[in-house]
């Protein structure tokens, strides 16, 4: 009958060493998981900020980077229309078509003569 308690003992003993083992892995796989899990929200913020980051970035390469690039250019097509309009009036000139231009300074002081002959004090600046 003792050898009967003394298996029956090690039996027991042996099911409670077993389950404080799997209590136990289970209480370190659920920690692990727990941090992994405040990993992936840590990882799925950070994913949705680089998106917005990402936004801005392309937002800035389309929109805004072309009108940036878009005034040279049309300060180039300005430029060749200019020179295309001086070249025409050369040749105009040259045909005697159009009368040779007078300087802008010279227009200046022939209007300060003209408001100064009609007694006009105020002369705003930017008007002539």
């Amino acid at each position: 009958m003792r050898l009967k308690y003394a298996f029956l003992l090690i039996v027991i003993t042996s099911l409670l060493l077993i389950k404080v083992y799997v209590t136990n892995e289970l209480y370190y796989t659920s920690r692990n998981i727990q941090k992994l899990s405040i990993q992936i929200n840590a990882l799925k913020e950070e994913r949705n900020i680089l998106k917005l980051k990402i936004e801005k970035l392309k937002y800035k390469n389309t929109i805004i980077d072309p009108l940036f690039e878009y005034k040279p250019k049309q300060e180039e097509q300005l430029q060749d229309n200019i020179q295309t309009q001086k070249e025409k009036e050369e040749i105009k000139q040259e045909l005697n078509i159009l009368p040779k231009k007078e300087p802008v300074k010279q227009k200046r002081k022939d209007t300060k003569e003209l408001f100064k002959n009609l007694n006009i004090d105020n002369v705003d600046e930017g008007l002539i």
